[in-house]
C-alpha cells in the first residue's frame, strides 16, 4: 500500500514509518527539515503537509495523518493554525485528488482531565471536555473530519492515542526527563505522584497504527472512532520508581508529598483496539 504520511519526522512519525516500512508499505512522508538519509520505499516531500502534493497524494492508497503543534508548548494561534486550518486544507487536497481514505492520529486530550472518580475510564461515547488548545483544536479537527467524510463519501478512522513514551520522545517530557536525571546520577522530584495514566510504549502505538491501515479488517462506512492503549494504567510514582530502578538510578526520587492531583486519564477496555 502507499501511504501518504504528515508528521514523519516527529517522535510518533519517526516509529511509525518504520514498522510501516517492515510491513511492506511505500511511503510518500512530508517534512519541514531535510532529512540526509535516504531509506528504501520511503520519498521526502520537503514542505508543509499542506502543500499541493497532487502528484504524490493523487498515487496514495491512503493519507495518515500525525502531524500537529501543541503537545509541547506552542503559540496558541499556531496550535489552531495547525491542528485544524491546514488540516483542514489538507484534507481537501485528499478529496481534490482522490485519495479518500483517511487515518488521522488524534489524542485521549479531546476528553480533557475532567473524570476524577477513580472508577471512571474514557470511552468513545464520553462526552469532550477539552481543558487545553491542544485538545480543543484536535476535537475540534476531528468532528470536521467526520462532517468532510459524509459529505465527500471518504472514510475516516480517528485514533485517539493515549499518552506514549519512548526512544526519540521530546527531552522536556517525563520519561526522557527521568532517564537523563538517572544518567547523570542526579536526583529527579515528581510534581504529579498520584496521577494515573494509560502510559504506551511508542513501539505498541506504530504496531497498532499500522494495523488500523487496513480498512478491509472492523470494516465501516464512513467513520470509525478507536482508543490506542496498552491499557495497563499506573501511578506516575509507580512508572518513575520502576524505571528508577530497572536502571539501578544512583539519585533519589524526591516525591511531592503536597500534591493531590488523583486524576485518573485511562481508556475504557470497550474502546481500545485490538
Amino acid at each position: 500500500m502507499r501511504l501518504f504520511l504528515t508528521g514523519a519526522s516527529g517522535f510518533l512519525g519517526k516509529n511509525f514509518y518504520k514498522v510501516a516500512l517492515k510491513r511492506g508499505h511505500y511511503i510518500y512522508a512530508t517534512s519541514r527539515k531535510r532529512n540526509k538519509n535516504r531509506i528504501k520505499n520511503l520519498k521526502w516531500l520537503y514542505g508543509d503537509f499542506n502543500q499541493n502534493w497532487k502528484k504524490e497524494m493523487s498515487n496514495s492508497d491512503l493519507l495518515v495523518h500525525l502531524a500537529a503543534d501543541g503537545l509541547i508548548k506552542k503559540k496558541k494561534q499556531d496550535v489552531y493554525e495547525t491542528n485544524i486550518f491546514k488540516s483542514i486544507s489538507l484534507l481537501k487536497n485528499a478529496i481534490k485528488y482522490n485519495c479518500k481514505n483517511w487515518l488521522i492520529i488524534s489524542t485521549s486530550s479531546e476528553y480533557g482531565t475532567k473524570l476524577n472518580n477513580k472508577n471512571l475510564r474514557f470511552s468513545k461515547k464520553t462526552n469532550r471536555i477539552p481543558d487545553d488548545d491542544y485538545g480543543l483544536s484536535k476535537a475540534i479537527f476531528t468532528d470536521e473530519c467526520i462532517k468532510l467524510a459524509k459529505k465527500f463519501k471518504c472514510k475516516v478512522r480517528i485514533m485517539r492515542v493515549f499518552p506514549i513514551y519512548g526512544k526519540g520522545e521530546n527531552k522536556n517530557r517525563l520519561y526522557p526527563s527521568l532517564l537523563s536525571a538517572i544518567k547523570h546520577g542526579k536526583d529527579f522530584f515528581l510534581k504529579n505522584p498520584l496521577e494515573k495514566r494509560d502510559f504506551s510504549n511508542v513501539k505498541f502505538v506504530s504496531e497498532i497504527l499500522c494495523d488500523a491501515t487496513n480498512f478491509n479488517i472492523k470494516k465501516f462506512k464512513f467513520f470509525q472512532i478507536w482508543h490506542v492503549s496498552q491499557n495497563q494504567p499506573e501511578l506516575i510514582k509507580n512508572f518513575a520508581e520502576r524505571h528508577w530502578r530497572a536502571n539501578k538510578a544512583e539519585g533519589k526520587l524526591i516525591i511531592n508529598k503536597k500534591s493531590n492531583t488523583t486524576y485518573n486519564h485511562i481508556s475504557d477496555e470497550n474502546s481500545l483496539w485490538k
